[in-house]
């Protein structure tokens, strides 16, 4: 199963790296200058970073581990700006 989303930001490089360092101490996690990812057990979540938005691609076997990426995903990005981003809005 697989979700996506989209937030408009001006600091997304600042919110992927803290995402992904944040995660990379606890699972496999990495990024490059404009996108990363991290894998969870239930599924991994892309992240691609540009210079105004801020994009999620989610990847789950099944429902139940795409709905814990959207709320680890929403939850983090919503601490990591500060409330400055809410929930996403999910495409599936």
């Amino acid at each position: 199963m697989k979700a996506t989303a989209t937030v408009e930001t001006k600091k997304a490089h600042r919110y992927m790296k803290a995402m992904i360092n944040h995660f990379g101490r606890k699972t496999n996690a990495a990024y490059e200058a404009d996108s990363g990812y991290v894998e969870f057990g239930f599924g991994r979540c892309d992240i691609e970073a540009q210079d105004e938005s801020l994009s999620f691609r989610l990847n789950s076997t099944g429902e139940e581990g795409l709905n814990s990426l959207k709320w680890m995903v929403d939850k983090h990005i919503s601490r990591f700006s500060q409330n400055e981003i809410g929930a996403l809005t999910w495409q599936s």
